[in-house]
């Protein structure tokens, strides 16, 4: 799993909730946000927020962490000063379409992790750091007593693998 970030000490029903939503939430998000770190603050403020009202998920889960979902990206957009109409007022998606999408995004993930396995584990360990993680090359380097243009190497190596055999992906 691209897991380079995990969370510890945390009540088994949000790893529940974080494992089974984090891609479905992430692909939804970023249909409507462009920008990486605005998609990660995104998804961080819609789990925290679930976190924080977890004693009202029942059974209707999917229906609540999308209105949640809808609701962050809407703040995001009143936050901005910018102007968004592309949600809908249930803030469900049309389950067709987001399922053909969140399949389609699942298998996506599966092949870049098969394609990480791949890799030396150095080279795969310093992609999750920087892309993952989000450290800069600096700091991984500084961290493992390499030069930043190393690590920069061991990155790009990653990426070309992928991108070789994910054009696709990157469309």
């Amino acid at each position: 799993m691209l897991n380079g970030c995990r969370f510890f000490n945390l009540d088994s029903l949000f790893e529940k909730l974080y494992a089974g939503y984090k891609h479905q939430v992430f692909f939804f998000v970023k249909k409507y946000v462009h920008g990486q770190d605005d998609i990660e603050d995104i998804v961080q403020d819609i789990f925290v927020h679930l976190w924080k009202h977890r004693d009202a998920l029942g059974s209707n889960t999917d229906a609540i962490v999308y209105k949640t979902a809808k609701q962050e990206i809407a703040n995001f957009y009143r936050k901005n000063k910018l102007s968004f109409t592309g949600l809908d007022e249930n803030g469900i998606p049309d389950t067709e379409k987001e399922e053909y999408d969140e399949e389609e995004s699942r298998k996506h993930l599966e092949q870049i992790e098969s394609l990480l396995d791949q890799v030396p584990e150095k080279s795969k360990s310093f992609f999750l750091q920087h892309k993952i993680g989000g450290q800069s090359y600096s700091q991984i380097a500084e961290e493992n007593h390499i030069s930043k243009n190393a690590v920069a190497k061991h990155v790009n190596k990653v990426l070309n693998l992928i991108k070789t055999h994910l054009h696709f992906f990157f469309l």
